[in-house]
């Protein structure tokens, strides 16, 4: 009996001390499999951090870029730049993590766009993320924009007495009449026809490039200081001959910008992207005779009348027509950009305005024009204006400093890991 019990108790011993380990295996198990768990999922959390400090990378690139800053533009095609090393100053940290580099290689460039081709590494613990990236910024350069006096549109150039201390840019022909004065180079896709009449007197002190030639009609007094540039010796009349060279007609053609080079800045999806975007959908309250503007877009629904003195530096954007009395700046650091979906007029006896001024439609300049700045329109209704343009370099470069990202646009075509 004795014997019975000590096999029991024995086999009692045995299976508890087979459950105590089956136990033990069990919590090992779970124990390994939680630590994997939360190794997996940290893991999961460093992956996803390390792709938003890529991301994050290749945004602080663009965000800068918008500026055209001085690397962009001395940047060579072909050629690549660290961003890391030289924008940011080697500072890898960013968040829970770091980068590890930041890559900007220009891919391509000419007056309307850049093309960027970006690479950003970043790390958080043992997880790292590469993110690529191709961009076109379109009109990252100011000066390529806001350049003086350009028209688009074929035939809207015609009969006005111009005053210009400023480059001019015309898609078709245009006449000059008695009484011009031009300061700046002209550059026509068309005729350049200067009607001098009896009496009447036409300088411009700057060189004609013209692809359809030049032509001079009357006997009044005709000045040039400068040269003319056709593609065709018969295209120049004799008179002005010795001062005119020809050169190839594509290396003509290459130097006069064509219709579709004309900024396309109120397309229907960027006057949908100004107004989604914009800050402001007021004009600024006139307060001690100064409208101060804040940094920044503001888009206005329908037409808008604008005069007086303004402060600050902004873009405008109006939906529709824009009619303009005097418009002056508080200081040199001022400067107001005015794009307008429809077109832009003077307001009869209004005085200078300091603005630079972008019209998809016409500039009305029947009551007299005057702007301190910069004109862009699709044409310039007439004939019989005159037309006052000088181009101001304290404002262009007010606007160049503080607002030329509002006009650049940036359209990612590749992105990817």
């Amino acid at each position: 009996m004795a014997m019975i019990l000590r096999d029991i108790k024995g086999q009692s011993m045995l299976v508890v001390m087979v459950l105590i380990l089956a136990t033990f295996l069990l919590c090992s198990a779970v124990l390994v499999m939680g630590t994997n768990a939360g190794k997996i999922a940290a893991f999961e959390v460093h992956q996803d951090q390390a792709y938003y400090i890529a991301e994050a990378g290749i945004e602080k690139v663009l965000a800068e870029a918008k500026n055209g800053p001085a690397w962009l533009r001395n940047l060579n095609t072909g050629s690549e730049y660290n961003f890391l090393a030289n924008s940011l100053d080697g500072g890898k940290n960013y968040g829970a993590g770091t980068f590890e580099y930041i890559r900007v290689k220009k891919l391509a460039e000419d007056d309307q766009r850049a093309t960027l081709a970006i690479e950003c590494r970043g790390q958080c613990g043992s997880s790292i993320k590469n993110v690529k990236v191709q961009a076109d910024l379109e009109h990252v350069y100011p000066e390529n924009l806001f350049r003086g006096f350009w028209l688009s549109d074929a035939g809207s150039a015609g009969g006005n007495v111009f005053n210009l201390a400023a480059d001019s840019f015309v898609s078709s022909d245009v006449v000059i009449n008695s009484g011009s004065h031009i300061t700046g180079d002209m550059y026509c896709r068309g005729l350049v026809c200067l009607q001098c009449a009896d009496g009447g007197a036409i300088k411009i002190n700057g060189d004609i490039y013209a692809l359809g030639g030049v032509d001079f009609t009357g006997t009044g007094q005709l000045t040039i200081n400068g040269f003319i540039f056709v593609d065709d010796i018969n295209k120049a009349p004799d008179d002005l001959r010795e001062i005119t060279i020809v050169l190839p007609a594509g290396e003509l053609a290459g130097k006069i910008p064509d219709t579709a080079a004309f900024p396309a800045l109120l397309s229907a999806g960027k006057l949908a992207w100004y107004q989604k975007n914009a800050g402001y959908s007021q004009l600024p309250p006139v307060d001690s005779a100064v409208m101060a503007f804040q940094s920044g877009i503001y888009f206005i629904s329908g037409d808008c009348a604008l005069s007086g003195t303004y402060s600050g530096n902004a873009l405008l954007v109006v939906d529709g027509s824009v009619t303009l009395g005097s418009l002056r700046r508080s200081s040199a650091a001022d400067s107001l950009a005015i794009l307008a979906a429809g077109a832009v007029s003077c307001a009869a006896g209004s005085g200078e305005i300091d603005a630079l001024l972008y019209s998809a439609g016409l500039v009305n300049g029947s009551a007299g024009l005057a702007v301190r700045g910069s004109v862009l329109a699709a044409g310039l209704a007439g004939p019989g204006s005159r037309v006052n343009i000088s181009f101001d370099q304290d404002l262009f470069n007010s606007y160049r400093d503080s607002s030329s990202w509002t006009t650049c646009f940036v359209r990612v075509t590749r992105w990817g890991e």
